[in-house]
This record gives C-alpha cells, structure tokens and sequence, in this order.
C-alpha cells in the first residue's frame, strides 16, 4: 500500500536528536522564509543524508525575533518514515491574509529496490540510492498550520493533507479567500495547479491544459499584472523564464512562451512589495546557477531599470523572499552537496535603486565540512 497522500512524516517539536545536528549535515538545501504580523521570521529548508533524494532526508523550521541576527535551534523537523516507505521533502513557508503561517512540504512514495534494477529506459527517471527507488511522481503535499507565529510557543495544527502535486514556491493571493497554489504534476505535459476559493478550506486542481515548456520542476509563481492579466511564469530547459497569460482571472490561457527574462534551469521568485512595485530574483545566467539577482520594476514587471547582482559565486539557488517592516528579506542556498550554505540577507527598496549599496550576506547554517 502507498501512503504518502494517506498519512503524514512525523512532525517533531523541537527536537533534541543529536541526528539533526548542523554539525553532522552532509546535505542541505531549497531554503524558504515567512515573515509574521509581529516581526518574527521563519526559515525552512531541506536536509539529511548526503544527497537528495535520500530516505535520511528531513524538513525543518527555525525563527528569528531579531531581524535575523540570530536564530533558533530547529523548533520543528519533519523526516521521512521509513517504516511506511514515504519520502519526506522541500519544506515551502508562506502566511496567509490572515497572518496564519503554513508550514508545507512534500510527500512521495519510495519502495525497496529490486535485486536486478530496470535497463536503463525502462522507467521515466531511474532513481535509485541505498536500496530505495524513488520513481514516484505523483507527490502529495501535506501542511500544518499556526494561527499565532508570534507567540513565544508557537501552537501547530495536526498534519493534513492538501492536494496532488508538488508545491516549491509562494501562492497567489487574488484576494483573501481565492488563491491559486502552483502545486504542479510532473506526471502530465500540461501546467496544473491547486485553487481554493475559501481560504485553504478547501481545493480543486485545475489544468491549464496549456503544453509546458519542457522541464521537470515547473516551480511555478504568478502575478496580477497592472492591467488585470494574470502573469504565469515556470521554469524551463532554455535559459529563459516560461510565461503564459491569463485575461479573464485564471480562467482561461494563452499558449506558453519563452519570456525575454535570462534564466537558469531552477527557481526564481516573483511578487509585489508592500509598496506595489515588482520584485523578481533570478540567476541571471542560461546555463549555470550563478549571479543571483535582484530586479525591481514600477510598471507591473514591462520593464525592470533596477537590477543588482546579489553574488556572483556558482552553484547559487532557490531564492525565496518576504516583507515586513519596510525590509525585504532574501534567502538562497550555495551548493548542496559541498558547502551547504543556507544564505540570509535584508535591504529596502532604496539600497536596490542605490548603486553603491553593498549587499550583507549572512550564513544561517553551513555545517563544517573538511576542504569546505
């Protein structure tokens, strides 16, 4: 029996198992933050074993009450359960009109590896690591939520359930009860996300029907353009950010399209300030995860004229951002598997438009690691 949409990883409070320590990580990654009503930050991100996917893998949170000059231990970590053969993986934080925080991250199937693994072509993607095959797409996302971050013991609900698919980035918010969780199928060649039009209460998948540019991960996020359009931007294989365009509300869709926005094959964020000016951060490259960048935009994303490159170093990825208090809040990771770095870094939108501001990266976490 399959149980990764049926029951939840362990969600642990707290931990004190020396097996989450920092000092003994091999593996970490995919980093995402939320930001509270009062101020505090949340920091998530993946880790355990040595690689991805690997069933030592696991989820875990941390905060700030400091504006990010210190942080917690873990205060939560979700590892995959062995007992039931489901992999645990790629924490996603936001909080919603609300201010609730959702904790959310992604389950799938993993079964023992035959003793004569497939030939080669024989599956869709042989993935196979410490006698574990890992060749189930059809990922299920599972949340907990916390209707008061700020308090000094935050109170999670049990574990539930959402929807099919595999969520890496943000939702869009189209108003406080209808958002749109790009939660996508890498079962299917069309683009395909989760709706709810009560606040989280409840979902419906919704299929585009529109034909992906290829890619794995789509890792989808959305905009409201000033006009009303709805603009979809996907990841893709070209070194180009995918776009499509909705004009009656998500309702219907163009063809998808190559945007003229330089890109890796990896995550990007796009989203609206608190200001309402455009912010979007990419690895401003075709082919390599380097020079992870920051463009702002007063036009609703027609033009970027601010752009400033946040670090030039390889093997940069998955940038995730959040606001509070006139501060833009940037996390990113820096190779996996070598260095492990888990970045942190905060400025306003004046210190973007000032060309001679020079940009603080913090280390949350990089665990010592010889020739590292």
């Amino acid at each position: 029996m399959k149980y990764a949409d049926k029951m939840p990883c362990p969600v642990l409070y707290r931990p004190d198992d020396p097996a989450y320590d920092e000092s003994i990580r091999q593996f970490q990654g995919c980093p995402t933050i939320a930001t509270t009503d009062g101020g505090r930050i949340y920091l998530g991100w993946y880790s355990g074993g040595v690689r991805e996917p690997d069933m030592r893998n696991y989820n875990l949170l941390i905060y700030s009450d400091d504006k990010g000059k210190t942080w917690s231990k873990p205060l939560i970590v979700i590892p995959s359960d062995t007992e039931h053969f489901i992999h645990a993986l790629d924490i996603q934080l936001f909080t919603d009109p609300k201010g609730t925080l959702h904790v959310c991250w992604v389950q799938n199937n993993t079964e023992k590896a035959p003793e004569k693994l497939p030939e080669h072509g024989e599956t869709q993607l042989l993935m196979c690591y410490e006698g574990y095959m890992f060749n189930d797409f059809t990922h299920a996302e599972w949340e907990i939520t916390c209707e008061d971050p700020d308090a000094a013991e935050p109170v999670f609900s049990a574990p539930r359930s959402l929807f099919p698919g595999f969520m890496r980035c943000k939702p869009l918010f189209l108003t406080d009860e209808h958002w749109l969780c790009f939660a996508y199928n890498q079962t299917v060649d069309t683009y395909c996300w989760s709706e709810t039009k009560d606040g989280g209460k409840t979902y419906v998948q919704v299929d585009s029907e529109v034909a992906k540019i290829k890619t794995y991960f789509d890792e989808a996020m959305a905009y409201v353009m000033p006009n009303g359009d709805i603009r979809f931007f996907a990841r893709c294989w070209y070194g180009r950010i995918a776009e499509m365009f909705s004009r009656d509300g998500g309702k219907s869709w163009g063809e998808a399209q190559l945007s003229d926005i330089v890109h890796a094959d990896t995550r990007f964020f796009v989203s609206y300030t608190p200001s309402g000016k455009l912010i979007l951060v990419t690895n401003d490259c075709e082919n390599r995860r380097t020079n992870m960048t920051v463009y702002l935009s007063e036009d609703g994303g027609a033009t970027f004229p601010i752009k400033r490159l946040i670090d030039d170093r390889d093997n940069l990825s998955y940038p995730d951002i959040a606001f509070a208090d006139g501060r833009i809040y940037l996390t990113y990771d820096r190779d996996r598997n070598g260095y492990s770095e888990i970045f942190f870094l905060d400025f306003t939108e004046d210190d973007l438009m000032n060309p001679d501001y020079r940009f603080n990266i913090n280390i949350v976490s990089k665990p010592p690691k010889e020739g590292y």
